[in-house]
């Protein structure tokens, strides 16, 4: 191939990548300009400016008279480039009818990023708001128990005054002051009663309740709640029926929950039913379920009212016109806790004055009933101490006396008191008492570290040791255990309670809580 020949396809080759790529970038500049929202995608500007260095760089290689000096074996295939370079310019430009879509394709990818961005982002501000939801509930819980703390150390003195005072530990009493401490009794009962509803509902909702199932006879469980709640069906005069069948298959509950639905399920029952009605404990079997109904001939329930009244404080009385008292609180905690059980709760009426009826049910026992131990009989109020020596780690006041009354003259020890967790960690050093009942919360050291480091020292290492605290959750109660105390008694607690702990303790030397 000649000179001329080389010179010529180079010439024809720049002018059509010249022009090619001059047109491509003036397309791409007014498909940009097109835009509804002239947002200027970076990506197309870029290729604008490409096109754009081409086609001036080729325009400026017509202008020369020669090819490129180079080698004559080299020319032929820059001539090959350059005309490579031409034919994929004009292929581009024929692509023209695209250049749109190739630039909105190319906004989506950067929509698609910046929408990924944001999306980061909200997963990290969720995450902040979960953790700050778990730090809430953690404050709840916290809140909670130093409530709960507060509110049962001085209930711990007036319900235990209260029984000494009903014992007649010091002397007797009237029938008018019998009556009036009754009354005071019942109260303080009536809120430790509350601060346990509160607190069991604020576990149920964290899901922080376990429940020990297993094959439990209803029927029986439901003679214990009737004679638990005796005293108040005859104050008003009602009949209280258990019409369990001897044939009711066993049911696997937790014994103690479900004492504590019927206790709330037959104590609402008493109490919305006026004088002279019926209160009646029913059951069967369905399928490989047992249902209980509690049915009362009291107030009823509007049909409007049926489906709320399981949320927690909810209450059918105005507040302002409330009759039957009470926190609201009773059947949140059944409906939660037959829910733990896989059971289902029903509430029906047929209107206001023709009574209720709440209904359950429980899975049908899996497995035979164990056999049980005969129950201990109550613990009489004897001198179990029998002169022993008691120290009383206790920063209440009102605590350190009827602890100090009921060692001293009900259990007939003597007892010494401390304040302080370092003056009892000293004291039982130096002179080491038969007994120790320690608080949790004190100053300077906690019960907890008390017990550890008295479970430490030679002297102390077989020390009996009953923690006495108003810290009533599981947790708080298996520290205690876990540090070396021998048994748990919760505040507020009765005069027979404390006796009954200490002289079990005192007998098997052993690990003991109610």
């Amino acid at each position: 191939m000649g000179d001329v020949t080389l010179e010529l396809i180079h010439r024809l080759a720049n002018v059509l990548l010249g022009v090619s790529a001059l047109t491509v970038a003036a397309l791409i500049v007014v498909e940009i300009g097109r835009r509804p929202t002239r947002r200027r995608e970076p990506l197309g500007i870029a290729f604008c400016i490409v096109f754009l260095a081409i086609g001036l760089r080729a325009a400026v290689r017509v202008t020369l008279e020669h090819v490129p000096s180079v080698p004559r074996e080299a020319a032929a295939t820059v001539v090959a480039v350059d005309v490579l370079a031409a034919g994929a310019a004009l292929a581009f430009l024929a692509l023209r009818r695209r250049y749109g879509v190739f630039i909105e394709s190319a906004d989506i990818v950067r929509e698609y990023e910046t929408e990924y961005a944001a999306k980061e982002r909200e997963a990290h501000a969720l995450a902040q708001v979960n953790e700050e939801l778990r730090r809430l509930d953690e404050l709840k819980s916290e809140f909670l128990a130093m409530v709960s703390h507060e509110l049962r150390t001085p209930l711990t003195a007036i319900v235990g005054y209260g029984r000494l005072l009903l014992r007649q530990v010091h002397g007797p009493l009237n029938a008018k002051q019998v009556e009036h401490q009754e009354a005071i009794f019942r109260s303080a009962q009536r809120l430790t009663d509350l601060i346990n509803d509160l607190l069991d509902v604020s576990r149920l909702e964290a899901a922080r309740i376990e429940l020990h199932p297993r094959a439990t006879d209803a029927r029986q469980v439901t003679e214990h709640v009737i004679a638990a709640v005796r005293v108040a069906a005859q104050a008003k005069q009602l009949h209280l029926l258990n019409e369990l069948g001897e044939s009711l298959p066993l049911v696997q509950a937790d014994q103690t929950r479900l004492h504590q639905v019927l206790v709330n399920l037959v104590g609402n029952a008493i109490k919305f039913t006026p004088a002279g009605g019926i209160v009646r404990i029913r059951g069967g079997r369905h399928n490989e379920q047992v249902w209980i109904a509690v049915e009362d001939t009291g107030v009823g329930i509007a049909r409007e009212e049926l489906a709320r009244i399981w949320d927690p404080f909810y209450q059918v009385e105005s507040p302002m016109r409330r009759q039957h008292g009470g926190s609201g609180l009773g059947l949140a905690i059944v409906r939660r806790l037959v829910e733990l059980h896989g059971g289902l709760v029903r509430a029906e009426s047929e209107g206001e004055g023709r009574g209720s009826r709440f209904s359950f049910t429980l899975p049908i026992a899996t497995e035979a009933l164990r056999p049980e131990g005969a129950p201990e009989p109550e613990a009489a109020l004897e001198p179990v101490l029998a002169g022993r020596e008691v120290l009383i780690v206790e920063d209440d006041e009102a605590s350190q006396a009827l602890m100090r009354s009921v060692v001293e003259d009900v259990l007939g020890g003597r007892a010494r008191v401390c304040a302080d967790g370092e003056e009892a960690v000293r004291e039982a050093s130096e002179r080491p008492p038969a007994l120790l009942l320690l608080d949790l919360m004190l100053p300077h050291l906690s019960g907890w570290e008390v017990a550890r480091r008295l479970r430490q020292h030679p002297a102390t290492r077989g020390l009996l040791i009953i923690a006495v605290s108003a810290l009533a959750r599981p947790q708080e109660r298996e520290a205690a255990l876990h540090a070396g105390c021998d048994a748990y008694l919760s505040k507020p607690f009765l005069p027979d309670e404390l006796a009954r702990v200490v002289a079990t303790t005192l007998l098997s030397e052993g690990v003991s809580s109610r």
